[in-house]
């Protein structure tokens, strides 16, 4: 993230992120459905909440795909 903050350029530390969630979005500008993908801060488990259902995700390369919407980041 260093070359898009500008504060941070300067910074003698490395700085890291870490994905916590994923927002999916699936269907058209007119409509759609949304989904997440949900990491359990304490177990380090992905979860993935679809409406009512929430399931463990088994494998972590599925928690980004073509349908992440929005990605949210915790500055470690």
């Amino acid at each position: 993230m260093r070359p898009y903050v500008l504060t941070l350029k300067n910074e003698p530390k490395p700085v890291l992120y870490d994905l916590y969630a994923v927002s999916n979005h699936y269907g058209s500008l007119n409509g759609g459905h949304y989904t997440a993908s949900v990491k359990n801060q304490i177990t380090g488990k992905w979860y993935y909440m679809n409406d009512s259902s929430c399931s463990v995700m088994q494998d972590s390369s599925e928690v980004v795909t073509n349908a992440a919407y929005l990605l949210f980041y915790r500055k470690r």
